[in-house]
C-alpha cells in the first residue's frame, strides 16, 4: 500500500533530503494487521535519537536503538556523531550478533 502525498504551492527544502521531509510528517493509524516477520534479520528496526541535552559518561551525544523484528532482540549503541559511517559499523555489529 503506497500513499501518496500532494504538496500544494512552493516546496524549498532548505537543505533536507526528501526523507527528512516525509520523516517529519505524522502518521495515521494502520487498518491492517501487518505481517509478522517470520526469520531473523527479515525486518530490522532502527532509531537514532539526539543530540542529548548533556555529554555521556563517555562524551557521546546520540543514542541509537536497533531492533529484529523476529527476535526482537534489542540494542543500544552510544554515538559522538550520526555520520554514515558510525551508524553503518553499529549495524554491521548487529547484524553479525543477530546472525
Amino acid at each position: 500500500m503506497f500513499i501518496t502525498l500532494t504538496i500544494h504551492g512552493d516546496l524549498s527544502l532548505k537543505g533536507l533530503c526528501k526523507d527528512c521531509v516525509f520523516g517529519k510528517h505524522t502518521a495515521h493509524p494502520y487498518h491492517e494487521n501487518p505481517a509478522c516477520e517470520t526469520e531473523v534479520l527479515e525486518q530490522v528496526y532502527i532509531d537514532i535519537w539526539g543530540p542529548l541535552p548533556t555529554l555521556s559518561a563517555g562524551r557521546c551525544i546520540y543514542f541509537m536503538v536497533i531492533m529484529d523484528g523476529f527476535l526482537w532482540y534489542r540494542t543500544v549503541a552510544f554515538l559522538k556523531s550520526k555520520s554514515a559511517d558510525i551508524t553503518l559499523n553499529v549495524f554491521k555489529t548487529f547484524q553479525a550478533e543477530a546472525e
